[in-house]
């Protein structure tokens, strides 16, 4: 049988590649293979031409050029309904192209490779194949994922042999996202992942995760964009186990809550709330610090999300069950725990599959017509970082104090303060836009466990007031960046209420 149509296939992933030939032969299509995708096919049996058989040239520099020829690049971008075009072709003895069945071979890991391992791995011919049919797909099929096969065998069985325009421009628009995000990848892959250290381009390829229902609001449309190349810690790469589809506010407040859970050792509960940390305990036991965590604020801890940094067991999820949660982000849950979660019908359940241990990345904002990009924000204290300005100097308990809340700062909307007892909150106040009513909204929130507490500020005082709020409600001793021109005076207030200060030297603040 003459055959009317050809199809090109080079496939590093062979899955469902001899299903794919057979269908193209079965509707009239010649089959032409790169070296290893035609062994693999005429070992099946099935009838293909080698692509050095069409271009004349063997594979060579140990198969780095293969397919880069005119032979094949020409029969691909060859215009159907141009006469010069198809007299070039028959000039040339070649013929047009109609299918391309491309995948790119993968990128070596990340994590286990060097400069030289990833320009060994990085795909030259498929690439160009690739963009080729692409731009030609008024003409010509691109498929460049196994995925894609019986979609594509179906509406060849459809159109008995051909499929429709359309069909043809949405497989080039996933073969162009597809090499868009694989020039990214290895783009920033050359560039380094130094988060302190920025690019000159910044390129970011994110492909579709799926719709939400919503954004902040109802009457505003979202969706949810994930990184293919991050491979660390984080909602976009947890599994989600049950419950109702995430919102576009889940997705905020799991973020915050991993966030938050990663920047301590002991197991922790981190209770988030619109973003924002509503209460934070470190205990010997989950169960402990999550009882800890909501007996800071259980008003606001009403419909929030937890992040936990360990493993959920059942006397964790028992704890939750009396509380109306939205979801809970965790390394993993044991099998009693998800039977009781599972009873909770409203909460949505996520598992990281990794610990949560504090990793260095980026976190970006988007703008109107531009993006802002700058390095995760957590800078863990040591006591010899603190310097002591107060006469009275804090005790060793305030200092464990006075560390656990400065973790805590970044998880809040500045002008954000954090009272604490030990290794757990008793007292937030954050987003104020005056300091004072963060310190009084904090002390309010704490209430009689204001008494004998350690206050962490994000910044300094810009006034003494704050200090005096602070007093009133009880604290002992304060943590703050300092650097204010009146340090003098917030620390004479200090002195005046015989509390204990120390200086940090960093700011955390949160916009």
């Amino acid at each position: 049988m003459v055959r009317s149509r050809t199809a090109l296939l080079s496939a590093s992933n062979k899955e469902g590649l001899q299903e794919l030939a057979q269908a193209l032969l079965a509707w009239d299509h010649s089959l032409v293979a790169s070296g290893g995708t035609a062994l693999h096919l005429a070992e099946r049996g099935i009838p293909v031409r080698r692509a050095a058989d069409v271009t004349g040239w063997e594979e060579m520099l140990g198969g780095r050029v293969k397919t880069l020829h005119p032979a094949l690049l020409a029969g691909i971008l060859a215009r159907r309904d141009e006469a010069d075009d198809r007299e070039d072709l028959e000039a040339r003895g070649l013929a047009p192209i109609d299918v391309v069945a491309v995948n790119l071979y993968p990128l070596d890991p990340p994590e286990a490779s060097g400069e030289a391992d990833l320009l060994a791995s990085m795909d030259i011919g498929g690439v160009t194949l690739i963009r080729a049919a692409a731009k030609n797909f008024r003409y010509v099929s691109v498929l460049t994922n196994p995925a894609q096969y019986a979609g594509f065998i179906e509406a060849l069985e459809t159109g008995k042999g051909s499929v429709p325009e359309d069909t043809r421009r949405t497989l080039a628009e996933e073969a162009l996202a597809l090499t868009s995000r694989y020039e990214a990848s290895l783009y920033n892959r050359l560039v380094g992942d130094n988060p302190n250290a920025f690019p000159k381009d910044l390129r970011i390829a994110f492909e579709h995760a799926w719709e939400l229902r919503y954004g902040e609001n109802p009457y505003q449309q979202a969706a949810f964009y994930r990184d293919p190349n991050f491979t660390g810690t984080s909602v976009a790469t947890s599994e989600e186990l049950f419950g109702r589809d995430l919102s576009f506010n889940n997705i905020l407040d799991l973020n915050a809550a991993l966030e938050l859970a990663m920047k301590f050792e002991g197991p922790t509960a981190a209770i988030i709330k619109h973003t924002d940390a509503c209460g934070v305990a470190t205990a010997d036991t989950l169960p402990e610090a999550y009882r800890l965590a909501r007996e800071t604020d259980p008003k606001s801890a009403y419909g929030c999300v937890i992040g936990f940094n360990r493993p959920i067991d059942q006397r964790t999820a028992e704890a939750l069950r009396p509380h109306f949660v939205e979801g809970v982000i965790a390394p993993d849950y044991t099998a009693d725990a998800l039977k009781v979660l599972r009873e909770k019908r409203k909460l949505r359940a996520l598992r990281t599959g990794r610990p949560l241990t504090w990793e260095p990345a980026i976190q970006t904002w988007g703008i109107r017509g531009g993006m802002l990009v700058q390095a995760r924000a957590h800078v863990p204290l040591e006591p010899a970082d603190l310097k002591v300005v107060s006469r009275v100097p804090p005790t060793q308990d305030q200092i464990r104090g006075m560390l656990f809340a400065h973790r805590v700062l970044g998880s809040l909307k500045s002008n954000a303060i954090v009272l604490a007892k030990g290794d757990r909150t008793v007292g937030l106040g954050g987003g104020q836009a005056s300091r004072v009513d963060a310190v009084i909204l904090a002390v309010r929130k704490a209430g009689k466990e204001a008494q004998g507490s350690v206050l962490a500020s994000d910044a300094f005082f810009p006034f003494r007031d704050g200090v005096d709020e602070a007093a009133k409600g009880g604290v002992a001793a304060i943590l703050q960046a300092g650097g204010s021109i009146r340090d003098a005076e917030v620390i004479e207030a200090t002195d005046e209420h015989g509390m204990a200060m120390a200086f940090t030297g960093v700011r955390v603040f949160k916009h």
